[in-house]
């Protein structure tokens, strides 16, 4: 009886213990500690986060981006250029000084070249570095057109350096040191800081048309003041101070006086409010003779 009592308990209440029978559940397992999710959620963020941004990252790095990029731009520049957008036609407008020739170089454009062959930017500053070339605009026209317009340096005045001439442009820039005998009419100026100062000075000489056309050339002394030399070898010497009130009280006194006829070698204008005058060997003589008794 007991025995029989033993098997009906096993029926109804079989072993729950694992290993013990097949099918039999396992023991329920502790719950996880509350901290362990969000810690694993934020390293799932972490993770997803990382691949996303450091994955084309690492591709841009490796110049794979890079590489593929530049394979596809190839290949959209050869089917155009098969579609017939292919450069027939380069139109250079704004050339007066500069070499053809040195465009030609700089550009290195030639007819049938795709269309899309070349960065604009580029070609640009390509075209500014040459030493006419102040600044440059190249366009593509549809189909078959580059239109490239460039603004050249405007010549202002021959700058004497270590013996040697340079043509300066209005910006103070050094243009050139060849070929310039067909600038020969600039006025030559002399000094550190010479082409920077010599738009003031241009515009001083011009304000007295009577004196412009005598003035063959300038000299800043220490970077403050000019001295001018005039036709016939005078030498004037401006104050640092207004140099203009003083430029024009020598026209003043030229036009009353006919100063600049006489034979004089220096006319000193520094000093406020007075004139010192070096005169010539003639000039001397003559004053000597005046001096004389008869």
């Amino acid at each position: 009886m007991r025995k029989l009592m033993e098997i009906l308990h096993q029926a109804r209440y079989p072993d729950t213990s694992p290993g013990k029978k097949k099918g039999a559940q396992t023991a329920r397992k502790k719950p996880a500690p509350k901290w362990v999710r969000p810690v694993v959620k934020g390293g799932a963020i972490v993770a997803i986060t990382t691949g996303i941004i450091g994955g084309p990252t690492w591709l841009w790095q490796s110049g794979t981006v890079s590489r593929g990029l530049d394979s596809l731009w190839q290949v959209t520049v050869t089917k155009t250029a098969n579609l017939g957008l292919k450069i027939d036609k380069v139109v250079l407008r704004g050339r007066h000084h500069t070499s053809r020739q040195n465009v030609v170089r700089a550009v290195s454009l030639k007819r049938g070249d795709p269309i899309l062959g070349f960065n604009i930017d580029d070609l640009r500053m390509r075209l500014v570095k040459l030493p006419w070339v102040r600044d440059a605009t190249v366009t593509r026209h549809w189909p078959d057109t580059v239109d490239i317009r460039i603004t050249e340096r405007q010549p202002m005045v021959l700058w004497q350096r270590k013996r040697r001439l340079y043509l300066v442009d209005t910006d103070g820039v050094a243009i050139t040191s060849k070929e310039l005998g067909r600038f020969r009419d600039l006025l030559i100026v002399v000094g550190k800081g010479a082409p920077m100062a010599a738009p003031t000075l241009l515009a001083m000489i011009a304000s007295q048309p009577a004196l412009a056309d005598q003035v063959t050339a300038a000299t800043l002394i220490g970077k403050r003041r000019w001295n001018l030399k005039l036709k016939g070898g005078i030498n004037v010497r401006l104050p640092e101070q207004d140099p203009h009130k003083a430029w024009q009280r020598l026209a003043q006194l030229n036009a009353k006086h006919r100063l600049l006829a006489r034979d004089v070698r220096m006319i000193d204008m520094r000093l406020p409010n007075r004139l010192l005058i070096r005169p010539g060997v003639l000039g001397s003589q003559t004053i000597r003779a005046k001096g004389q008794r008869t």
